[in-house]
């Protein structure tokens, strides 16, 4: 019979060295171990005195009794604190003297049983063969391999299931190529499919593929349009085809309202010119002041100067007579002792006429001290008010430029000059962002600005030109409709005169702040400006500087244009 192959540990369970879990194929068998048939009745000294079902990975105790491996672990690992008892004989089980019993392993693995699949699959085998067998048993229940679907199926009816009835297989869309899952695939085609045609919302006679309606919206005969002389006063609205027939046919009526608008815009200009002279004008005025200003603190500086220099000598003096005094009194303390009293009183009368010259002194350079603090507060006061004129004097300078370099019509060409000198600053971290002068999209249209980073910023920098818009807060703002939605474009001029622009342009997403108004409580609070969008890589530093057509940077100088749509603004 059976025999030990080596000692086993004596405490708290079989020594995993000797004993293990069996083979693969006995672990696999653990759910059907019950469920087992075999071709011959199985002799009892092979079933398992505690799960009575056939020995996997049979261990032999002391008192001659088999167990699976499981089993007997089970006693010896949940009995209580004295020694377990073997079921059978009610002997005690020691776990030094439990082994595995490898020559009833290999009787037991020898054994013929069917298929679990029986009555269906009528094969036989050895019982350490099943396993295999049933990895390839047609009759063996599976579950469908699908994310989703809870199909058991039998071997034999998986592959038709997988490739034709499951409603989780994946096919492709007719349309797009893409796949989908069965039970999703008509509902994308319905309803989410970009390249399915779809009639047009706006009932037209045109079948449109889903992903180009927003295109086909701009096109449509039948979407409701304005006259493009709105901005001009024309109040037509009608469908796409209509307004198009108007256009042409009202022509001289459009004139006339370009001719009016022309004439508005011309009288505004007259009345700008007049207040940029008028401001010219303040601002020489103020510069006349200021040059008056300076004439005026100048010498009451040098007065001022020529003062500190007095009342230091006075000091000086005065120090000078004190010791000469103490040195007289000194003496005359000398002489009184020497001569008494009678002797040193010619001496005193000229002492007390040279205190008497002193004090005339002192109290000349206390007048003089007075003075000089009036004069000091005379030259602070100045100071002040040349300090107030000065910063006045430079916001004019400012809001003049900006109004000689301002535009209403929504465009901005801004010329960059210094090319390489401020990119090289951007590449050494020094150089700030560039920005335009503003300007606007009407009278009192929306106020915006360029900027720009040369040596490019975020994932364009050191390899791109980056180009932004920023929405600025104006004195209009309140009247505008917000968030601002009309399409900008960002263009880099070429100078060759062949026109081969760089431009790209983008529509507002209206859930960006940087769209919102400025300093509303949706934007960043009380801010003047929003934060800049645009693009990072708008253009790279080879295309700009060697490209092939073009000409984009020419004298060290480089042009940007912004534009911005005003179709459907309103001036107000």
């Amino acid at each position: 019979m059976a025999t030990k192959e080596s000692d086993l540990s004596g405490s708290g369970g079989i020594s995993r060295q000797n004993s293990g879990v069996g083979g693969q194929w006995e672990s696999d068998l653990t759910a059907v171990q019950h469920s087992l048939k075999f071709v011959k009745n199985l002799e009892e000294h092979y079933v398992c005195p505690t799960c009575k079902a056939v020995v996997l990975n049979p261990h032999q105790t002391g008192c001659g009794h088999i167990f699976c491996y499981r089993c007997i672990q089970g006693l010896l690992e949940n009995s209580p604190a004295t020694t377990p008892t073997c079921p059978l004989d009610r002997g005690l089980i020691k776990s030094d003297e439990v082994f595995q019993d490898n020559c009833c392993k290999r009787e037991i693995s020898n054994l013929e049983v069917y298929c679990t699949n029986s009555p269906n699959c009528s094969h036989r085998m050895t019982l350490c063969r099943l396993q295999e067998h049933l990895q390839a048993c047609q009759f063996e229940s599976l579950r469908c391999s699908n994310t989703g679907c809870s199909e058991i199926l039998q071997r034999k009816d998986l592959q038709e299931h997988l490739r034709i009835s499951c409603s989780y297989r994946m096919e492709p869309c007719h349309y797009c190529k893409h796949p989908y899952t069965c039970c999703q695939l008509e509902e994308h085609e319905r309803y989410t499919c970009p390249e399915v045609e779809i009639k047009c919302p706006n009932k037209c006679s045109q079948m449109i593929k889903r992903c180009m309606l927003e295109d086909h919206a701009d096109q449509c005969p039948e979407v409701q349009t304005d006259c493009v002389y709105k901005k001009y006063g024309c109040s037509v609205r009608e469908r796409r085809a209509q307004v198009q027939v108007h256009e042409k046919t009202a022509l001289n009526h459009h004139i006339l309202l370009v001719l009016g608008s022309n004439t508005k815009l011309e009288t505004l200009m007259e009345i700008l010119q007049q207040e940029v002279l008028l401001r010219h004008k303040e601002l020489q005025e103020r510069s006349r002041q200021v040059s008056g200003l300076e004439e005026v603190v100048r010498p009451l500086a040098q007065q001022v100067s020529r003062c500190d220099n007095t009342l230091s000598a006075v000091q000086r003096s005065l120090e000078d007579q004190r010791d000469h005094i103490s040195s007289v009194q000194l003496q005359l303390e000398e002489l009184s002792s020497v001569f008494g009293p009678g002797v040193a009183r010619e001496e005193l009368g000229q002492i007390r006429a040279s205190l008497d010259a002193l004090r005339q002194q002192v109290s000349v350079t206390e007048g003089l001290k007075d003075h000089l603090g009036e004069l000091k507060e005379t030259y602070m006061r100045h100071s002040r008010l040349l300090s107030i004129h000065t910063a006045q004097l430079e916001c004019n300078e400012e809001h003049f430029r900006e109004l000689e370099s301002t535009s209403y019509d929504g465009k901005l060409i801004w010329k960059l000059r210094d090319y390489r000198k401020r990119k090289e600053a951007g590449a050494r971290g020094q150089g700030p962002c560039l920005s335009s002068t503003p300007f606007h999209t009407g009278r009192s249209g929306y106020k915006m600005a360029a900027r720009a980073y040369l040596n490019g910023d975020g994932a364009g920098r050191d390899t791109h030109l980056s180009l932004y818009v920023v929405l600025m807060r104006g004195d209009f703002d309140p009247l505008l409709p917000w968030p601002f939605r009309q399409p900008v474009s960002l263009s880099v001029l070429d100078q060759s005169g062949t026109n081969n622009h760089l431009t790209m342009s983008f529509k507002p997403d209206p859930e960006n702040t940087s769209f919102h108004r400025p300093g509303s409580a949706a934007a960043t609070a009380s801010a003047p400006t929003n934060v800049a969008s645009g693009f990072q890589c708008f253009a790279s530093h080879a295309q700009l500087e060697t490209p092939k057509n073009a000409i984009y940077v020419r004298d060290d100088t480089l042009f940007v244009k912004v534009k911005v749509d005003t179709s459907g603004l309103e001036d107000l």
